[in-house]
């Protein structure tokens, strides 16, 4: 990089990519040569930020990330993912696995030299794993999984494996950075043995330099300190067996690369482990964890708790660079609050909205923080935002669709850490969009930055909130009136058969209804349902004036009958007709079990005496229906 400190990030949009120049420079999109017209699968930087390549549909190609220009091209279609070793001398192209006879057409996994292009080597590798092939910092090996070993080649000579470390039942294995690396492996527990992990220095695959067993794990994550001299192990479970949790069991582990040390965190909080990050410059880590609101703490290097962040609904930690501060956030199903802190001073800066944000990383200046909303983890709202570390929104666009961005590594003595955290920078204004193409500028929305920004510039207001969800069918409701559509059948009558006259009431067929419209329940008259109603009314009445309830009954009676003899007495018929209908459906109920029985024993199936006696009550039943029929058809007449 420069002098003048710049920090790049490049993105990879639905129809374009792209690389921009980052604050705290002047945010503007540089103008890429070669860019391919058809879909990128995949986009990456070198470890040391010296490369930038993408793989399209037929090529990838490899370019200076500096001046943007092209170093070599690897002439493969069919490629989805590329990596470059630490030091940018190799590529590592991936490519979906096709089941061939030939075997060199079925490796899919392949090395090839960034300058020159050539193949140096390839392996089969069926399912996709961004840690198939590990490298030592150095280039001297990388290191591939096989069935119980850990193979180690050098990258000039990938045919044959120079060292091999072999262990039953190895699952996954991590190489260490660092001048002096080590290799962690991992094999799961298998009946009445616990899981295991050990640690070797690479090379000497002879003894064992740290060794940790334990229960309770089906798969592990590795988290290696940034110089290699300390290893966390997240262990989990697919289930958690006393049922609390959805997402299994979780436990920490910290072992020494030195074979000296080693323990399980103690966390003073019940739930899963949600993350954890170490302090690049210092020995020490934070872990998230605990049941929501989880609990954030920081450890030493003896795994001791130094000081809790407190508990709040976060599940994501990073430190910056310099390990000065660090961020703390809820991303995914919380509501994407982040929290940034002071580590030297132990106090919170500021807190940011980060709501959707996909990835959340620090530029490598060590004061921006870049939150972006991805695709397809959402299909809405995708765009990137940076932050100054005082909460200063400094720059912003949004895109139609976005699948990956990244920050261009780079080596922090370019940023030295100041003694005194930098003062907030102007904030960010709306100006035109700055794409280098008409492609990315129909797939950009808008491009925000505080540099390019006039000093008198104010921030740009908040969106509105979206508000409450409300159902198609009711969206229109407020607007139309009494009249609108109460369900999608209803609105897809009206459509056909158009819309009818607004009723104050839906009616139910079948029903009857009192003259104000009220509907009456079945074996119910008018006269209860008004009695009822005027219960109620005392009711309320009691509770507002406070007078009792019982003492006006004799009043509330009294007015019941006083409209009972105002009004003609109503006729029994009704009730006595709801009352014979109610008792012939319960009664030809019955006869359909007579008949399934009568089924069973035609069948030659033996039948209980309570069946049997159902079966002798036929004649009964029928003639009991046959006498309410009559009496109906009479009160009818």
């Amino acid at each position: 990089m420069s002098a003048r400190e710049l920090t790049q990030f490049a993105y990879r949009s639905q129809k374009a990519i792209g690389v921009f120049n980052a604050p705290p420079a002047v945010a503007e999109e540089l103008v890429l040569p070669n860019k391919p017209v058809d879909e990128t699968k995949a986009l990456g930087y070198s470890a040391n930020g010296k490369y930038l390549a993408w793989a399209s549909a037929a090529e990838v190609r490899i370019v200076d990330a500096e001046s943007l220009n092209t170093v070599s091209v690897i002439a493969r279609p069919g490629i989805v993912s590329v990596q470059f070793s630490p030091s940018g001398t190799y590529v590592v192209t991936w490519e979906r696995y096709n089941k061939s006879d030939d075997f060199e057409a079925s490796q899919n996994l392949r090395v090839w030299d960034s300058v020159s292009g050539e193949q140096r080597g390839a392996f089969t590798q069926k399912t996709f794993s961004d840690r198939a092939l590990q490298w030592t910092d150095d280039e001297r090996y990388c290191a591939k999984l096989f069935s119980g070993e850990v193979r180690f080649y050098a990258p000039t000579a990938l045919s044959k494996a120079a060292l091999t470390l072999k262990l039953d039942g190895i699952t996954a294995f991590s190489v260490s950075p660092g001048l002096a690396p080590s290799v962690a492996v991992f094999v799961p527990e298998r009946g009445s043995k616990p899981a295991l992990v050990r640690m070797y220095a690479v090379g000497a695959f002879t003894r064992a330099v740290a060794n940790k067993t334990f229960f309770k794990a089906e798969n592990v994550d590795f988290h290696w300190h940034k110089l290699g001299t300390n290893l966390l192990v997240m262990t989990h479970t697919e289930v958690d067996k006393t049922g609390r949790s959805y997402y299994g069991e979780s436990s920490l582990y910290f072992l020494a690369a030195a074979g000296n040390f080693d323990c399980r965190v103690v966390l003073n909080q019940e739930g899963p482990i949600h993350d954890v990050a170490w302090n690049p410059v210092e020995k020490e880590f934070v872990v998230v964890y605990g049941f929501m609101p989880a609990r954030a703490a920081l450890f030493n290097h003896r795994a001791e708790m130094v000081f809790d962040f407190g508990v709040a609904h976060r599940n994501y930690v990073r430190f910056n660079p310099h390990g000065r501060v660090l961020v703390i956030a809820g991303f995914g199903n919380l509501s994407g609050v982040v929290d940034l802190w002071d580590r030297k001073k132990l106090k919170k800066l500021c807190a940011i909205d980060g709501h959707g944000t996909s990835c959340c990383e620090w530029s490598p200046d060590g004061r921006h923080l870049m939150t972006a909303t991805l695709s397809p983890r959402l299909r809405v709202d995708n765009g990137i935002r940076i932050w100054h570390y005082t909460g200063t929104l400094v720059f912003r666009q949004e895109f139609k669709e976005l699948y990956q961005v990244d920050w261009r590594p780079a080596n922090i003595a370019k940023f030295p850490q100041r003694s005194a955290l930098s003062p907030a920078p102007p904030g960010i204004a709306i100006v035109a969009s700055s794409s280098a193409s008409t492609e990315a500028a129909s797939d950009s929305a808008s491009t925000v930055s505080s540099a390019a920004a006039p000093a008198s510039a104010t921030p740009a207001a908040p969106p509105k909130p979206a508000g409450a969800y409300r159902p198609p069918h009711a969206r229109t409701r407020e607007a139309v009136g009494n009249g609108a559509p109460r369900s999608l059948s209803d609105m897809a009558e009206r459509v056909t058969f158009g819309s009818p006259a607004p009723a104050a009431h839906r009616t139910v067929p079948g029903a009857t209804y009192t003259a104000g419209g009220n509907r009456i329940p079945v074996g119910a008259t008018p006269e209860m349902t008004g009695e009822k109603k005027s219960r109620r009314r005392n009711r309320k009445k009691t509770k507002a004036d406070g007078s009792d309830y019982e003492s006006d009954a004799p009043s509330v009676a009294a007015a019941a009958a006083t409209d009972s003899e105002s009004k003609p007495p109503a006729s029994s018929s009704s009730s006595a007709d709801i009352e014979a209908l109610k008792r012939i459906r319960v009664l030809k109920k019955k006869v359909g079990q007579i008949d399934a029985l009568t089924k069973k024993r035609d069948d030659g199936e033996t039948l209980a005496p309570n069946q049997q006696a159902k079966l002798d009550s036929r004649s009964q039943i029928e003639s009991e229906i046959a006498q309410l029929s009559a009496s109906l058809t009479k009160l009818n007449a």
